[in-house]
C-alpha cells in the first residue's frame, strides 16, 4: 500500500486580549493501522496522549494554542504544520514548529495537545518535550524519550524503554513480559507491576525509585546503597543475599532475570505486591 503523506496546516484564529492575542484550532485525521502495527509520534511543545482502543486505525485529535504577540501569532500559526504520514503497518506523525522562532517567557504560551487513539496491539515510540505524557491500554513495546514533562503509564502489557529529564514516571497496573529499561534524571519512578520478566534495568538520578513487583517474581536482584543512596525492600534477599560494599545482590524466588537498580541522591524501595 501506497504511503499516506498528508502535511496539516492551521487556519488563523485570533483575538485581542490586551496587549496579548489568543489563536487556537482543533484537527481530527485518521487513517487504517493494523492491529500488532506500530507508530512514531513526535511533539516538540505540548501535551501527547496515547489510548488503545479496539480499532483498526489510528485517529489523531490535535489542539493547537497560542498566546502571545499578533506579530508573532501569524507566523507560528501559518508555519506550525502536522505530518501525517505512513501506511497500514506503521504511523509517523510529528508536530513541526517554526525554524527559528523564540520560545522565551515574553514570547507567550503555545504548543499543540495531541491525543492517538490506536489498535490495543501496538508498539510506540513517543517523543515530546514541555508536556505531560500519557499511555494507556497497549500491549507491545513503548518507548518514550521525554524532557521537561511527567509520564503517565496504564495498563501496559509488553516491553518499556523510557528516557527522561526532569519529568516524573509513573506506571500503574501493568504487566511487563520483556523487561523495563528506564533512565531518569531530576525525576523520580513510581512503577507497579502485575507482572514483571525479563531483564531490567532502572536508573534514577537526583531522585527516588518505588517498584513494586508481584511477591512471587523469581529474579536476580543487583542494586546499590551508600550514604546518598538508600536501598530498602521487604522481599528477603536483604537475609540471604550478597553484599560487597555499597552493593547488594542475590537470588529471589530462585533467581532468574536481572533486576538492576540505581538511585543517585534518592532511595530505592523494592516492594512485593500481590501475586
Amino acid at each position: 500500500m501506497l504511503a499516506l503523506c498528508a502535511m496539516l496546516t492551521f487556519a488563523n484564529v485570533g483575538c485581542m486580549i490586551d496587549e496579548h492575542v489568543q489563536a487556537e484550532e482543533d484537527f481530527r485525521q485518521q487513517a487504517p493501522l493494523t492491529s500488532g502495527g506500530s507508530i512514531t509520534v513526535e511533539n516538540g511543545r505540548g501535551e501527547l496522549r496515547v489510548e488503545g482502543s479496539d480499532t483498526s486505525e489510528v485517529s489523531l485529535e490535535a489542539h493547537k494554542f497560542f498566546e502571545g504577540s499578533e506579530f508573532d501569532r501569524e507566523r507560528w500559526m501559518r508555519e506550525t504544520k502536522i505530518r501525517f504520514e505512513g501506511d497500514e503497518h506503521h504511523r509517523f506523525i510529528k508536530v513541526e514548529y517554526p525554524v527559528g522562532f523564540h520560545w522565551g517567557f515574553l514570547n507567550g504560551n503555545h504548543g499543540v495537545n495531541l491525543i492517538v487513539r490506536v489498535p490495543h496491539q501496538v508498539s510506540a515510540n513517543l517523543k515530546d518535550d514541555r508536556g505531560r505524557v500519557r499511555v494507556s491500554d497497549i500491549a507491545g513495546k513503548l518507548e518514550i524519550a521525554s524532557d521537561r514533562g511527567d509520564m503517565e503509564i496504564n495498563n501496559l502489557d509488553g516491553e518499556l524503554r523510557v528516557r527522561g529529564d526532569r519529568g516524573n514516571l509513573n506506571v500503574r497496573d501493568s504487566s511487563i513480559r520483556g523487561g523495563v529499561r528506564v533512565t531518569l534524571d531530576r525525576g523520580s519512578v513510581e512503577m507497579y507491576l502485575k507482572q514483571f520478566a525479563g531483564d531490567s534495568d532502572l536508573e534514577v538520578s537526583r531522585g527516588n525509585l518505588a517498584m513494586t513487583i508481584p511477591k512471587n517474581s523469581a529474579f536476580t536482584l543487583d542494586a546499590e546503597r551508600s550514604r546518598r543512596r538508600s536501598f530498602h525492600t521487604d522481599f528477603g534477599v536483604l537475609a540471604h543475599g550478597a553484599f560487597s560494599g555499597d552493593h547488594v545482590s542475590g537470588d529471589v524466588n530462585g533467581g532468574g532475570p536481572t533486576l538492576r537498580l540505581r538511585a543517585d541522591r534518592g532511595s530505592v524501595w523494592l516492594r512485593a505486591g500481590l501475586q
